[in-house]
């Protein structure tokens, strides 16, 4: 057995740490457009795998914005 496959996820699926920033550093900029547009709601991120796989997003208008 190589070195190289050691470890290594069987699918070849599993990402870096640096990964993972870069993944929470775009989750971060998307909640900084929503909160810049005057978003009102809520938000629901799903992680699985340490990793954040899907966001849910529920917009409330107030009576007096329709």
């Amino acid at each position: 057995m190589s070195t190289a496959s050691l470890g290594a996820s069987p699918r070849g699926t599993e990402n870096s740490p640096k990964d993972h920033k870069d993944e929470l550093a775009r989750l971060a900029r998307y909640f900084e457009r929503l909160a810049a547009s005057g978003f009102y709601g809520k938000i629901l991120v799903s992680f699985q795998n340490g990793k954040p796989c899907d966001v849910r997003i529920e917009q409330t208008k107030k009576l007096d914005e329709l």
